[in-house]
């Protein structure tokens, strides 16, 4: 069987699926950096395999970019193999392209999306040129806008395939939208007691998540509505702006098979970050036929959002405000979520991967 390496700072619950879809075709070694994430739960980690084979690289203070210099050694082992580097700025993942460009291999990297709403100096602006135009072969990429970017950063257009990121599978994506009855029901099974609209979010309370907007918004709209933010420990700035109001709920970490509980009880989600290089929780809230406010420094909303929610200036809390008010509207909200479904369907796991393979199988191909 054709063997693919897929080398990556850690490994991610959708990741994971979407190696393990791979493996379905081909023999798939996962190589990773680092066991910790400072942005997230070591319970969301993922480090063991059913169906790949995965490698941690020598990483003794297990840093958030270590230089791994044994991702050579593995990459040596096995000169055959496709290489897939899971993003181009992890310093592993710069000496495994340099390698491979020395070496003559071709190599594909897999890029999410891009820093919207970031500013870079110009010397990392053109660093990261040379990286996308010279050290780069081949891109799998998350979306249309995502294409854009690389090639304006010099990427070749035939190199760049597009394969609709997503952490979904296609099971996931209920059949249609939950009324009233049913999600009261879950709510009470889950001990929440609420008829009232509720609006969530789903990440870690870090700054760029921008959460302090997200919780002026739900106290000023005309809604009478419950915010749910699920993720962690709210910082004592958030606790200080909830004060005395009911209307603020911090739920902590939930793992990622239990945290579509949460959405399947809520009416609205919504992501204010300053910037994201995708956003999957868009994903995994339209996949529960939610309606979606997202800024628009979140490259997912440029692709996802479009007659299903509204994308409001990044930071501005007057507009984010009024697109909860008009997506908690009762019809509104009911085709908006019948719209969440019709797109995500074109974005799940399977069909990445069903993308990708054509071009998957030109390389081993071409090998023969």
């Amino acid at each position: 069987m054709d063997r693919i390496i897929v080398v990556t700072s850690n490994i991610a619950p959708y990741r994971l699926c979407w190696c393990e879809e791979l493996a379905r075709f081909y023999d798939v070694t996962i190589v990773y950096t680092k066991d910790h994430d400072y942005e997230r739960d070591d319970r969301w980690l993922q480090k063991e395999s059913a169906s790949c084979r995965i490698v941690k690289l020598k990483n003794d203070k297990d840093e958030y970019d270590a230089l791994c210099f044994d991702v050579i050694d593995v990459l040596k082992k096995d000169p055959e193999a496709l290489i897939i580097f899971d993003g181009y700025g992890p310093k592993t993942n710069l000496l495994g392209l340099l390698y491979c460009k020395l070496k003559k291999r071709f190599t594909y990297t897999n890029v999410d999306g891009y820093p919207l709403g970031e500013e870079s100096s110009r010397w990392k602006l053109t660093i990261k040129r040379f990286i996308i135009s010279h050290l780069c072969t081949g891109f799998f990429c998350s979306s249309e806008a995502t294409k854009e970017h690389l090639i304006e950063n010099g990427a070749k257009s035939e190199n760049v395939h597009v394969h609709n990121f997503s952490s979904i599978s296609e099971d996931r994506i209920i059949s249609k939208p939950l009324n009233v009855k049913e999600k009261q029901k879950l709510r009470k099974e889950m001990g929440i007691e609420t008829e009232k609209p509720i609006v969530i979010s789903v990440g870690a309370f870090i700054p760029r998540k921008r959460y302090e907007d997200l919780i002026q918004a739900v106290l000023n709209c005309r809604s009478d509505c419950q915010l749910y933010l699920v993720g962690g420990k709210p910082t004592e700035g958030y606790l200080r702006l909830s004060q005395g109001s009911d209307r603020i709920h911090y739920i902590d970490f939930v793992l990622p098979d239990q945290v579509y509980h949460y959405y399947r009880i809520s009416d609205l989600f919504v992501l204010p970050s300053q910037t994201d290089v995708w956003g999957l929780v868009i994903n995994e809230a339209m996949a529960e036929a939610l309606p979606i406010v997202s800024s628009d420094n979140c490259v997912a909303a440029k692709s996802l959002v479009d007659g299903n929610g509204v994308v409001y200036r990044t930071g501005d809390v007057d507009e984010l405000t009024k697109a909860i008010d008009v997506c908690l509207n009762k019809e509104k909200n009911r085709s908006m979520a019948i719209r969440s479904l019709e797109i995500i369907r074109g974005y799940t796991i399977e069909g990445m991967v069903q993308r990708q393979l054509p071009w998957i199988r030109k390389y081993f191909g071409n090998k023969q």
